[in-house]
């Protein structure tokens, strides 16, 4: 068994009515053994080897945010992708500005894919919404480009919009897309299960280990950063239970 961690702090919240506030947290193996002050923690500090920790001294502290519908799945798959979107983003590794205006957005997205290293063999994008950047189509997307696979993964993770290649890329069907109800095969969009039938197809992309994998250690980064330390995903295994 370790020592004991104490951790002073200018004020600490608990979160618990029958004592809100504290000055010190006692700590072991990553257990919270007692919230108190150090005249209180005495009989724990006297018994056990521990040392004082004073990095926190001049600050407040509180306990981690729990999250239980986060879908830490999808944010895996999403974050290593080109954010474009309406809204400024600012989270570990990645400033995203606010793109909005259809012909800026499709600007944003050949930028975007300019600068893209070709690395990954299709391109994607997330954080179209037609609100605030307008009917994007698969003709759109072929004029940014006719030969890299492009993927417009839309804000609500609902509905993709593909280019001709990536269609190709992804083995998907054409005479499916025009029988399918949840396809619009002139405009390449793919909504619901139609949006399934192109996730299908990037599966072995998605869930490799350096998409899914580097996704999931960005999301670690994304969560500490907001202050949380527990999340949960109501929808894993949302688009494949064996995978």
């Amino acid at each position: 068994m370790n020592e004991i961690t104490v951790f002073t702090a200018k004020r600490v919240h608990t979160m618990s009515d029958s004592a809100p506030t504290a000055t010190a947290v006692a700590v072991r193996d990553g257990i919270i053994l007692e919230a108190g002050t150090l005249e209180s923690l005495a009989p724990w500090l006297e018994a056990h080897p521990h040392r004082i920790d004073t990095r926190f001294a001049d600050k407040i502290m509180m306990p981690g945010f729990i999250d239980p519908h986060l879908h830490p799945f999808i944010g895996a798959v999403l974050l290593p992708t080109a954010f474009v979107t309406a809204f400024e983003w600012k989270v570990p590794g990645q400033d995203v500005p606010a793109t909005r205006g259809h012909a800026e957005y499709l600007e944003a997205v050949r930028a975007a894919v300019a600068r893209d290293d070709g690395s990954k063999p299709i391109f994607v994008t997330w954080g179209y919404h037609q609100i605030w950047h307008g009917d994007v189509t698969r003709e759109e997307l072929n004029d940014i480009s006719a030969d890299r696979a492009i993927l417009v993964w839309h804000r609500s993770f609902h509905e993709i919009i593909l280019n001709d290649a990536a269609i190709d890329r992804l083995g998907i069907d054409r005479q499916m897309m025009q029988d399918h109800p949840q396809i619009n095969a002139e405009t390449g969009r793919f909504s619901e299960t139609g949006a399934m039938v192109a996730i299908d197809g990037l599966k072995p992309i998605l869930f490799s280990p350096d998409w899914f994998g580097a996704g999931l250690f960005r999301l670690h980064e994304v969560l500490h950063a907001g202050g949380h330390t527990t999340v949960a995903d109501m929808a894993w295994g949302m688009f494949d239970y064996e995978m």
